[in-house]
């Protein structure tokens, strides 16, 4: 994999004999999921698969002394059941994802890559990611790295503190990255305060993402289907969580890479 480059390429891009070269111990695979679905009238129902697709960009352009880092095609429609009823929305089931996503790793193996990161950009689906990763540990001999962009966190300060916690789709953070990503893509018009229908008495107790929570629909949260305020929103902002998200998501591809399997797998 030294012949290709010092920071990574695309699988799709590689041959065959390039992939029987590779190093299990310092190559990174990286497999981007995420969604089609709707986020409100501002922004694209492309919103995650844009973010996962900057994301992956990054880590493969960003020169490595260790890691070699291949990226996988994406596998953007995704599991978006509470998203159902909005137009545009493509969603398909969690039973189908985990055999996809399971077909995948298995192909990833039979190469002779043993370094998986599934980066996921698709909060609807993160229970589906954290199955995956143990069908793919147990069926087919990988370490596979759960890595939800959103659990990367945001810079202190950046946001308030109100809107991390309800602003779960479309709001502030998601309009801002947009605004910096694809500024063409944000209908600005549209742009709106979606405060979501949370009842006082369930703040800080039972909310739709707090460890103790409940199932929901979109528009459960806000008519519009989105949670948070747009309208705040700047690319400012926005550049400075992309650069946090690549830097967190830089620093876990070197540490996978640079930890050798036998610390982390059981002999199998």
């Amino acid at each position: 994999m030294d012949s290709l480059n010092t920071a990574g390429r695309y699988w799709a891009d590689a041959t065959t004999r390039e992939l029987e070269s590779l190093d299990p111990e310092r190559t990174v695979v990286v497999l981007p999921v995420a969604a089609i679905e709707q986020h409100g009238p501002h922004l694209p129902l492309a919103t995650d698969a844009i973010v996962a697709d900057a994301l992956v960009r990054h880590a493969v352009a960003t020169p490595r002394p260790v890691a070699r880092v291949l990226a996988l095609p994406p596998l953007v429609v995704g599991h978006s059941l509470e998203h159902a009823g909005f137009a545009g929305t493509l969603s398909t089931s969690a039973e189908t994802l985990l055999a996809l996503w399971g077909d995948v790793a298995r192909g990833v193996a039979r190469t002779g890559a043993r370094k998986l990161v599934l980066l996921n950009a698709h909060g609807g689906q993160r229970s589906i990611v954290d199955l995956a990763a143990v069908r793919a540990r147990a069926e087919s001999g990988l370490l596979v790295v759960r890595a939800n962009y959103f659990a990367f966190g945001v810079p202190p300060g950046l946001f308030d503190a109100d809107e991390l916690e309800l602003g779960l789709h479309g709001g502030e953070v998601e309009t801002s990255l947009l605004l910096h990503l694809r500024p063409e893509l944000v209908r600005r018009e549209h742009l709106a305060d979606f405060r979501p229908r949370t009842p006082p008495a369930l703040r800080g107790t039972l909310g739709p993402e707090l460890p103790i929570g409940y199932g929901w629909l979109a528009g459960d949260l806000h008519a519009s289907g989105c949670a948070g305020d747009a309208a705040a929103a700047d690319a400012d902002r926005g550049a400075r969580l992309y650069a946090h998200l690549c830097a967190r998501l830089d620093a876990l591809i070197d540490a996978v890479a640079a930890t050798p399997l036998a610390e982390l797998l059981a002999r199998d």
